[in-house]
């Protein structure tokens, strides 16, 4: 073996090992240990205002109570144009159960992110459809279908049943 590549081998060694010691929580999701999340939210109001639970479980299923979660979401049919701002959740009490809320800008299709840090790190995401209830009621955001991503929602400020 020649000694560059004796070095490079070390090196890639030394690296490896730093990176498992600095960013466990990192290694340990590419790993397969990345923790469960169950995403149910429900929208309401005009804007609408999307609630969401978020249960979080480790691997073994028990429950993850010390996580931050952070909340995101962005329309994926036009991403630099419809990106909420990040939200924390909190907690809710229950073991690893955690409550946010987003104030999105139409209905839609919605990228919703789950942002986990400790004891793990890990981002989540699923597409959800928010679609238009009573005002004064909450309607389940459904699991989007694909081919659901169309444009079909109505902008913040625009009178009740409007579609663009």
């Amino acid at each position: 073996m020649t000694p560059n590549l004796r070095a490079t081998r070390l090196i890639l060694s030394c690296v490896c090992a730093v990176l498992t010691l600095a960013l466990p929580g990192q290694v340990a999701a590419q790993s397969g240990s990345r923790p469960k999340v169950t995403l149910q939210c429900v929208s309401f109001g005009i804007g609408p205002m999307l609630e969401c639970l978020i249960d979080l479980q480790g691997r073994d299923g028990t429950p993850l109570e010390t996580a931050q979660v952070t909340l995101g979401a962005l329309m994926p049919s036009m991403p630099m144009a419809h990106t909420i701002r990040p939200t924390r959740a909190e907690s809710t009490g229950k073991p690893g159960q955690y409550i946010g809320r987003l104030e999105l800008e139409m209905l839609g299709v919605w990228s919703v992110s789950v942002d986990i840090s400790g004891p793990v790190r890990d981002k989540w995401s699923q597409n959800l459809l928010v679609h238009d209830c009573d005002e004064k009621a909450r309607c389940a955001a459904t699991p989007a279908a694909r081919g659901d991503d169309v444009h079909m929602g109505r902008h913040r400020g625009a009178q009740p049943g409007h579609r663009p």
